[in-house]
């Protein structure tokens, strides 16, 4: 799959934008769908049964997962030494922080994994220690924003847009 750059996301995942700033029910209904992930997966401590996202990039979440859980060979500790099985977020509409344009995650076509060791504006993101995650992601087509510059780094976030 060739992914779109951020600015094309309207044209390719569809406008999830509904009257007056609110998300649109209709685009959700039509496009969101859920995933299970292929190992156990926690939020706040409490299991992750199916993770929310767009149907156009659901096949390259699942193939990233999977290439993580075989990369780890099943191992739990080792899932969660890594920050991989600790879920931040997926689909949520709003805005991009500090900013005005919809985040990726409004489209469902990005995630987030271990956010207390990943966190926004850390240049030195916990995956730089386990790069089998962030190849995962990557083989997928995805976009790390680990790799992303100074303020900008993101390293808990991974997206199936390019950026401009």
């Amino acid at each position: 799959m060739i992914w779109p750059f951020q600015s094309q996301c309207d044209a390719f995942y569809g406008n999830p934008r509904g009257f007056g700033g609110e998300p649109s029910g209709a685009w959700e209904a039509t496009n969101i769908i859920r995933i299970v992930p292929p190992y156990q997966m926690f939020f706040a401590g409490q299991p992750v049964s199916t993770i929310r996202v767009h149907k156009k990039c659901a096949d390259a979440f699942m193939a990233a997962l999977t290439a993580i859980n075989h990369a780890a060979k099943g191992d739990a500790k080792l899932l969660s030494e890594s920050g991989a099985n600790i879920f931040g977020g997926s689909y949520n509409y709003r805005v991009m922080r500090g900013g005005s344009s919809l985040s990726m995650h409004s489209y469902g076509c990005a995630i987030d994994l271990d956010p207390a060791r990943n966190g926004f504006h850390d240049t030195t993101p916990n995956f730089l220690k386990y790069p089998f995650v962030i190849k995962a992601f990557e083989d997928a087509g995805a976009v790390w924003g680990g790799h992303w510059k100074g303020r900008s780094c993101d390293g808990m976030h991974f997206q199936f847009a390019k950026v401009n």
